[in-house]
């Protein structure tokens, strides 16, 4: 038997026996992985559509907590129909564009006084059964009821006491009905019309609402789910058959309100749901393209086999030997073997480029964890902040009331309304930081937006001892761009600086036009950024700061990318770091 044929047969069976076992050991485990990776999936949808209707339901609780002790709502103990109060209801409902249905109150007798629509002055409130205080510390006072969708449509009705700011017991009810659209809004974004749907289910079991493709479905206000797993806590996924919902096998993602301290929740679940014969379809594709690979690559390995089995061996045996360094952590690419075939070669380049490729897709997918990780960051920040905000917000209304304010006194309120403002937008770009909102392009002066910027932090920087100046090549610096969100992005670069920047320290932003592109470099004096950690520095939770949270360098790069720009990091002409910003050309008036 010669070499040749020796090779030749040792070639057949290797391939054919390799390929078998590799395909079905693959094949399992990637079954395997697929239903649990598709069922984490589903878990975590659910777990993050039933946090954002806790944050939905506890922002409006905080503002019925909040409107009831206003003082324009001792009106009701005019016991008349109230033009100033219906006008404040009015002007509150507008600012929550269309959450709210009606916003009314009410004396204690239930005597409709002021209301958001004047068609419900006069008459009494809707008389409501099934009413539940919200649970959780300081929550009481507010109370849930559900209007059934048998009384032509579904929503959700808070309401609060009004106490007697002159005296004991109660003058009136402030009610506000939440459109039940903005909740369905919530489900059909989740899934955005996909193969999955979302149900909401409350403590008993009964379907509360459902994405899209569920709501027409007869009867499903009246379904009740006993049969299915609801956890008590937490999250958990499963099995069920889905024929109530007019399905086959459904794989279930469930999970239960938590709320969020002091709230409570509701108790309420939401339910993830995927056909398997769509969770699991990609499963069978697979086994039928690997055995399509499989006869395609025998009937060519027996073509190739039987011509160049000597030169095909050493190219195969590198990589063999490569691909047992690689799954021991070796990222050294293969080096091609001397006299390979073009199909070798061909071969050994896709290979390349395919582990490059998982290479970037490893980086990618930790760094999606990472801004899922500050999404969920972000929600549980949401409340301890705004809170705080909406009391800063109630304290300048009382100010402003004062009589006896001069115009720097009122300059300085207004300073605190624009801030907390600003403040307010600022929590809602960090909720949306795994997912940002596409910025309001708009032509501004890029100049006058670093002013507004070094005006806010000059006396910080003062403080400080650190010099902050500008430096402009001359001419007018026009940019379409998000000035919020490019004043973010200057606070957060400045900032930056200014934690590593001693006293005696210089910090300097500089624009410059040249035929491409705009420049703009925020230059410091400090230690720098080493060179080894500049491709890390805009990873999510990475910091070289004591206390840092690793947030503003990572949504600087995303503000620059969604307007269509470039960040790096290198080194100043003072030995310090440059944070260097490169916006494409645009010509004038675009």
């Amino acid at each position: 038997m010669t070499t040749r044929s020796v090779l030749f047969r040792l070639l057949f069976w290797t391939m054919l026996g390799t390929m078998t076992v590799v395909g079905a050991l693959s094949f399992f485990q990637f079954r395997s992985a697929l239903r649990s990776e598709i069922a984490g999936n589903l878990r975590f949808g659910a777990t993050a559509m039933m946090q954002r209707i806790d944050t939905f339901l506890f922002a409006h609780v905080e503002n019925m907590r909040v409107w009831r002790g206003l003082e324009v709502m001792q009106d009701i103990r005019v016991k008349d129909v109230d033009k100033r109060l219906s006008n404040f209801l009015s002007n509150l409902r507008a600012g929550q564009d269309t959450v709210y249905d009606v916003l009314l109150c009410t004396d204690a007798q239930g005597r409709v006084v002021a209301a958001s629509d004047p068609s419900y002055i006069g008459g009494h409130a809707p008389p409501l059964s099934g009413w539940r205080s919200v649970p959780g510390q300081g929550l009481d006072a507010v109370s849930m009821a559900l209007v059934s969708p048998a009384a032509g449509t579904r929503a959700i009705v808070l309401r609060s006491p009004i106490a007697n700011a002159f005296g004991e017991g109660t003058i009136g009810y402030l009610y506000a009905f939440l459109d039940w659209k903005a909740v369905q809004d919530l489900l059909d974004g989740a899934v955005n019309r996909g193969a999955r749907n979302l149900l909401l289910i409350d403590r008993d079991g009964h379907v509360l609402g459902a994405s899209a493709s569920l709501r027409t479905l007869p009867g499903l206000s009246r379904l009740r789910l006993d049969g299915w797993l609801l956890p008590r806590s937490g999250a958990t996924s499963y099995v069920h058959d889905g024929a109530g919902l007019g399905y086959g096998d459904l794989l279930v993602g469930a999970a239960t309100s938590q709320g969020y301290p002091p709230f409570e929740g509701m108790g309420w679940h939401t339910l993830m749901i995927e056909p398997t014969s769509v969770s699991f379809g990609p499963i069978w594709a697979l086994l039928w393209a690997m055995v399509g690979v499989l006869l395609v690559t025998l009937l060519t390995g027996l073509w190739i086999s039987s011509r160049l089995a000597d030169r095909i061996a050493s190219p195969i045996v590198a990589l063999t030997a490569f691909t047992r360094s690689f799954r021991q952590g070796q990222a050294l690419l293969p080096i091609m073997p001397s006299g390979a075939t073009s199909e070798v070669d061909e071969l050994h380049r896709a290979y390349t480029e395919m582990i490059q490729a998982l290479e970037q897709s490893r980086e990618q997918i930790v760094r999606a964890g990472k801004l899922a990780v500050v999404g969920e960051m972000a929600a549980i920040m949401a409340h301890e902040v705004r809170t705080p905000m909406g009391i800063l917000r109630s304290s300048a209304q009382l100010l402003q009331r004062q009589a006896d304010l001069d115009e720097r006194q009122r300059e300085l309120i207004g300073f605190i309304f624009s801030e907390t403002e600003r403040l307010n937008r600022l929590v809602t770009l960090l909720l949306e930081c795994a997912r940002p909102n596409p910025p309001d392009f708009m032509s501004h002066d890029l100049l006058e937006i670093v002013d507004s910027v070094i005006a806010l932090l000059e006396l910080r920087a003062e403080r400080a001892g650190v010099t902050l100046s500008r430096q402009s090549d001359g001419g007018d610096v026009v940019l379409r761009c998000d000035r919020e969100q490019m004043m973010q992005v200057f606070l957060n670069l400045i900032l930056n600086a200014l934690s590593f920047v001693g006293e005696g320290g210089r910090i300097r932003v500089s624009t410059h036009r040249d035929e491409d592109a705009l420049w703009v470099s925020v230059a410091d004096d400090g230690p720098g950024v080493p060179v080894e950690l500049r491709q890390r520095i805009f990873d999510p939770f990475f910091s070289r700061r004591e206390g840092g949270i690793g947030l503003g360098l990572t949504i600087v790069q995303q503000i620059v990318q969604a307007h269509g720009g470039t960040l790096s990091v290198g080194e100043s002409a003072w030995g310090g770091a440059s944070f260097n910003l490169r916006f494409n050309h645009q010509e004038p008036g675009t």
